[in-house]
């Protein structure tokens, strides 16, 4: 499959080595070809070579990829740096930048690519990255981990930031820590942050908040908790103060789940999320006005332990993949309902964690 202005490209990272909760069979980063039209996946490039590459963001420009090498504070992790080639397909690898932390989750980035932000799950605090001309990281600032505990001993016997993430107009940082049941925000000023939060969101204790987004409008933020396997709609206007809280699982089920990954659809009507347990796909309409989520159901994903999520750019297609049965399938968005169709077409790769589409290059 050439580049085509139907055409979409999507990078997806893998465990490539085992961890206490999988065992990692990945062969390194997945850069995809995806067709638009078809919901058919093409030609592939593969960046080898990596220690568990699993979270990983793209600029707005869409010409440089960040990956965080997902292992253990004495092991030494890595942010990776790539510049992206559309036309030749291809990663080049620009730098690999020391991570001061364990078990790096999450990364996001600034509106003008100025800025990178890690989160280490493991140590429970989070980085503020200051980045060059060319992208890559020329130095680094601290948030330290946050005091306290949860419910859940052995998930929450101390803080894990598992999400950070800017809000849409720049001016706050958000960080979602699952193991002292928080979302704190903190001012940005100049090039870093202020050192306490002027903002604490708790949680309902022992839900573990994972990871947060934004409503395409900014007006929203949703927040999905990964023991609870719930999601929260909260205001900006006022987003200490939840507006609506919905399960993301079948009413009456009762076996072990816990929720992954949170997406909205481009036209900010649908919410997605992952269940790993039960295995699948929950959606719900969002009503911005009214301050409101509604179920909609869920799908099966395809396989065990759907990790990630991903919705297309022109939102017609949705992608989940199953960390542990190595695979990632393709489902059709009925654009007026939200609702699911799984498609023909899947993918086999192993231990997928992330996907991630590319911004669709300006005509």
């Amino acid at each position: 499959m050439p580049r085509s202005p139907h055409t979409s490209l999507v990078a997806i990272g893998t465990y490539t080595e085992r961890m206490p909760h999988v065992a990692g069979k990945g062969a390194g980063i997945h850069l995809r070809r995806f067709d638009l039209a078809t919901g058919l996946f093409g030609a592939e490039f593969i960046a080898g070579g990596l220690r568990n590459p699993t979270y990983l963001t793209v600029t707005p420009a869409g010409d440089r990829l960040y990956a965080v090498c997902e292992i253990d504070a004495a092991e030494g992790p890595t942010l990776e740096t790539f510049a992206i080639d559309r036309d030749a397909l291809t990663l080049t690898h620009l730098a690999a930048t020391p991570i001061a932390g364990g078990w790096p989750c999450h990364l996001s980035l600034n509106a003008d690519a100025t800025q990178l932000y890690v989160a280490n799950y493991q140590t429970g605090d989070v980085l503020i990255m200051a980045l060059d001309a060319s992208g890559v990281p020329a130095g680094a600032l601290g948030l330290p981990a946050r005091p306290g505990s949860g419910p859940n001993a052995d998930r929450q016997e101390a803080a894990h930031a598992h999400c950070v993430v800017p809000s849409p107009d720049g001016r706050h940082l958000y960080i979602c820590d699952l193991g002292t049941d928080e979302i704190v925000r903190h001012p940005v000023v100049g090039s870093g942050v202020t050192a306490s939060p002027d903002l604490v969101i708790p949680a309902t204790p022992g839900a573990g908040p994972r990871h947060i987004l934004f409503s395409p409008s900014g007006r929203s933020l949703l927040a999905i908790h990964e023991l609870s396997s719930t999601i929260s709609l909260h205001g900006m206007a006022n987003p200490g103060r939840m507006l609506a809280e919905i399960s993301t699982l079948p009413e009456g089920w009762t076996g072990q789940s816990t929720c992954a990954a949170i997406r909205i659809h481009p036209s900010g009507r649908f919410v997605y999320a992952s269940n790993r347990g039960h295995d699948s796909v929950f959606v719900a309409e969002l009503d911005e006005a009214a301050g409101q989520l509604r179920a909609v159901g869920s799908w099966p994903a395809g396989g065990r332990t759907p990790r990630d999520i991903a919705i297309s750019p022109d939102g017609r297609f949705l992608l989940a993949a199953s960390q542990d049965e190595d695979r990632i399938r393709v489902f059709a968005i009925d654009p007026a309902t939200g609702a699911l169709t799984p498609t023909d077409e899947t993918l086999d790769i192993a231990s997928p964690v992330c996907l991630c589409f590319l911004p669709q290059p300006t005509p």
